[in-house]
């Protein structure tokens, strides 16, 4: 269906179908979220391939078409926006964020966004950075691209490997998302001795991640810090008091480090089933002013929930343009519920 209403949309556009659907829409506020940008000059990962969202030189085209045609907001623009009763009037309202601290966005998303005049969010998972340890979709990654045998069984499941990594991939990912913490806390160490491969030096992962110069840094160009949590674990899967942890901690931390106040929060991994009530109503207690989810929609008319405004990604030029310009089309919410 997703490729369908892909398609679709692309229709419309050449034929300007695109031009007459504006001039009838509310104002609408996409948040676009970015984890990865790949390097064409780096080669094949030896961690996770899916949290790259696109290359450089698309990402840049993004960028440029969303400042000619969008008005681009920053955290403080969101921030008085998602507790207004609705979004300025221009038709069509952006934002940047980035997820999970990896050293491309600042190699390489930063300049493009600094050379454009375009101030990100960059939500950082502070026990990530602190441990120089990545998280464990990365590490789950590399024990099975560098594994020589053909299945692997982890828990009582067998993943068939020669037939499709990245199925195996994707159902042992969703272990961690879904399953509660206390099953899933020695799951990469099982992972490892089931695949035959060491798990990965502690120099290969922390090559892969920004350190707290390059946030601080972020912040005093004019970039806003949040915070992603401070382990990156779902807070479902987690008991009130976990959740408070993660929450607040890393709230404080973040603030002692950059000298400025946290005031946004996203959700780790940030769909409908990955926070509760409970993680909501903690986040608003510790002060956070807003947070988000993810693949979530866009914001019509105004921000229905200034704790759950809901992000996209685009992994295409032709995606953004297709998710900026005819939201309805592709299908996308004009808000998040949980």
């Amino acid at each position: 269906m997703a490729g369908k209403r892909f398609l679709l949309a692309r229709l419309m556009m050449t034929a300007g179908v695109h031009r007459l659907v504006a001039r009838n829409m509310p104002a609408t506020l996409l948040v676009l979220n970015f984890h990865r940008i790949r390097d064409p000059g780096r080669g094949e990962s030896r961690f996770d391939d899916g949290v790259f969202d696109t290359d450089l030189e698309t990402f840049r085209r993004q960028m440029r078409w969303l400042k000619a045609a969008t008005r681009v907001l920053d955290e403080e623009d969101l921030l008085r926006f998602s507790s207004s009763p609705e979004l300025p009037g221009s038709t069509l309202c952006s934002a940047v964020t980035f997820d999970d601290g990896y050293i491309d966005c600042y190699t390489l998303a930063r300049p493009v966004l600094d050379e454009l005049g375009i101030r990100g969010i960059f939500f950082i998972p502070v026990e990530i950075l602190a441990t120089r340890r990545l998280g464990w979709w990365d590490v789950a990654a590399y024990l099975l691209k560098r594994t020589t045998r053909s299945s692997v069984h982890l828990d009582g499941q067998s993943y068939l490997l020669a037939e499709s990594m990245p199925l195996s991939l994707k159902r042992i990912l969703r272990l961690f998302k879904q399953e509660k913490s206390d099953r899933t806390d020695g799951l990469l160490s099982k992972l490892s001795d089931a695949c035959g491969v060491p798990l990965p030096n502690k120099d290969e992962q922390s090559a892969e991640l920004m350190d707290w110069t390059h946030v601080c840094e972020l912040r005093e160009s004019g970039h806003a810090i949040g915070s992603h949590a401070w382990s990156h674990r779902v807070l479902a899967t987690l008991s009130p008091a976990e959740q408070s942890r993660e929450i607040l901690n890393s709230r404080r931390e973040l603030r002692a480090i950059v000298g400025a106040e946290i005031a946004s929060f996203a959700y780790p991994v940030g769909g409908p089933r990955h926070f509760d009530e409970q993680s909501v109503a903690l986040v608003q207690h510790a002060g956070y002013g807003q947070a988000f989810t993810f693949n979530t929609g866009v914001s019509t008319g105004h921000v229905a929930d200034r704790f759950r405004i809901p992000r996209e990604s685009a992994t295409s030029f032709a995606a953004l343009k297709a998710k900026a310009l005819l939201p309805g089309v592709m299908g996308l919410r004009s808000k998040h519920v949980l």
